[in-house]
């Protein structure tokens, strides 16, 4: 179907929701089952700007490419910090890589927006504390 072919991929409305906000992780959900972030660890966080994207695991940091499409996002490898933290922020950083790694489809509801990839979905809410 050439019916999307007047417009240039990184002109799509959905793009530019994706840059449009620092979102901070809300919820995981793996296998049918979802779980609201514990306020015990400091909240995932992921950024988009300029074909980058900046990480914040709940743990380490880092950033790496991320190429934003109409439904997906193709992450680059991204390179993180190597600190130890707490078994929590440990778990919670092992989701955060498995979905920012290669290509993960996104969606918004409800002003959120989910990052998804094979059983595990990421979803985040704008941080309206970010600068």
């Amino acid at each position: 179907s050439d019916s999307d072919s007047d417009k240039g991929s990184s002109d799509s409305p959905d793009v530019a929701k994706v840059e449009a906000n620092t979102w901070k992780l809300m919820n995981i959900a793996a296998g049918g089952s979802a779980t609201s972030l514990p306020n015990t660890i400091e909240a995932p966080t992921v950024e988009f700007a300029d074909g980058k994207v900046n990480v914040f695991t709940s743990c380490n940091s880092g950033s790496g490419d991320a190429e934003i499409g109409d439904k997906t996002i193709d992450f680059g490898p991204i390179a993180l910090t190597k600190k130890g933290c707490d078994a929590l922020s440990t778990q919670v950083e092992q989701y955060m890589t498995l979905v920012l790694d290669g290509e993960a489809k996104y969606s918004f509801s409800q002003g959120n927006m989910s990052l998804t990839k094979g059983q595990t979905s990421l979803i985040f809410t704008p941080d309206t504390d970010a600068g």
